[in-house]
């Protein structure tokens, strides 16, 4: 436990000390379109799914895809958006029981990354297939497991080396305007936590309150590509590796576990100074360790079409 926590003391104080030597980005790389406001809408897919990899079974809630607004204000740190579900239900009625909570926070600058993923599903599917990808059709007609109910809070952040000349936050959000083709190296620390739930036999295994909580470090590379006079092209890549132990009643497991962890983004914009178009997407597998003989990896996903208008407010 002390190890635990002296790991999670330790980058915190590394990112901090990486802020502290940050510099001024260049304006030959980088503008600031300088407005005050940015309105967004867009539809959106999500994806979310755990597997057990003793057993070979997959666990799949009702895929979600529907439409939404956003808000983005320069006196605050996160998007603030609204999202209404239109996803096809079919004609089972255990759909009618799938609750789901999927939230996603960003705070881009200039040096650091940071993102905070809030998830919550009640009721899964089970399928002996490893992919997760299980159209609505399909997924009608499999085993179905109300109890079962999976809770994830992710924090993942990130330190960005070439800062001066390079922007995450006009790749991934649009927030600025990426002049020429730039990329950086990143290093950082994320914490992970999850826990599933069932009043019946979870995993097949047993009925049980599994809890696990992951933290460690990782490292990748992000890159802005620019083509023609509006268009950009975002890649970033991460690979993480954790410290992993379980959470029981009683107190937190001693036995550590090394879990890895991958993390992909990737979007495409095309950019005008008063508008915005594009797509946008993550990609993330966790691998956490529940005691000795249990792992889980879980795999989520989400694509956004968006378009943006900034707005300016000029003074009298």
């Amino acid at each position: 436990m002390r190890t635990f926590i002296s790991l999670a003391n330790c980058w915190l104080m590394v990112l901090m000390l990486c802020a502290l030597r940050s510099t001024a980005q260049n304006p030959n790389y980088v503008k600031k379109y300088g407005n005050l406001l940015s309105l967004k809408s867009f539809i959106y897919n999500d994806e979310f799914s755990f597997r057990n990899r003793s057993t070979g079974l997959s666990y799949i809630p009702a895929l979600h895809s529907g439409v939404g607004v956003g808000v983005w204000c320069k006196y605050f740190p996160f998007d603030v958006c609204y999202r209404q579900e239109l996803s096809q239900i079919g004609n089972n009625a255990n759909y009618k029981r799938i609750k789901s909570t999927d939230m996603q926070l960003r705070g881009y600058n200039r040096f650091f990354a940071g993102d905070i993923y809030i998830q919550e599903y009640t009721g899964f599917y089970e399928s002996i297939k490893n992919r997760y990808r299980i159209k609505g059709s399909i997924l009608e007609d499999l085993p179905y497991n109300p109890d079962i109910k999976v809770s994830q809070f992710d924090m993942v952040g990130k330190y960005i080396f070439n800062n001066e000349e390079f922007s995450y936050k006009a790749g991934f959000t649009a927030g600025e305007r990426q002049l020429v083709s730039q990329g950086s190296a990143t290093v950082g620390a994320a914490l992970y936590y999850l826990r599933i739930r069932s009043d019946s036999l979870l995993l097949k295994e047993q009925s049980c309150d599994l809890r696990s909580c992951n933290i460690g470090v990782n490292g990748g590379y992000a890159y802005n590509y620019i083509f023609g006079k509006h268009s950009l092209l975002f890649a970033s890549g991460m690979i993480g590796l954790n410290a992993s132990t379980s959470i029981f009643k009683e107190g937190v497991s001693d036995k550590i576990h090394l879990s890895p962890v991958f993390h992909f983004k990737g979007a495409y914009w095309l950019n005008y100074d008063k508008w915005s178009f594009g797509i946008t997407g993550t990609y993330n597998i966790i691998h956490h360790s529940l005691g000795d003989t249990m792992t889980i990896y879980v795999h989520t996903r989400r694509t956004e079409v968006v378009v943006m208008r900034r707005i300016w407010v000029k003074k009298n």
